[in-house]
């Protein structure tokens, strides 16, 4: 029977990844969909439930918004 090979890479457990890379958005991302969201929303509990979230994130940069 054959020794078994090495891996290639070393591997990397997916509670040590940066956020990013497990599929979540940052705080300043988050910010700016709904910065483009908030606008068309139109029933006004959900607007205000929503903009209570977005003001409690932090102001996204302009680089964030450039994405």
């Amino acid at each position: 029977m054959d020794e078994p090979k090495p891996p290639a890479s070393t591997v990397c457990s997916l509670d040590e990844a940066p956020d990013a890379w497990r599929g979540y958005l940052s705080p300043a991302e988050i910010a700016a969909e709904l910065d483009r969201l908030l606008p068309r929303i139109r029933d006004d509990a959900l607007h205000a439930r929503l903009k209570a979230v977005r003001d409690s994130l932090p102001m996204p940069t302009p680089k964030d918004k450039a994405d």
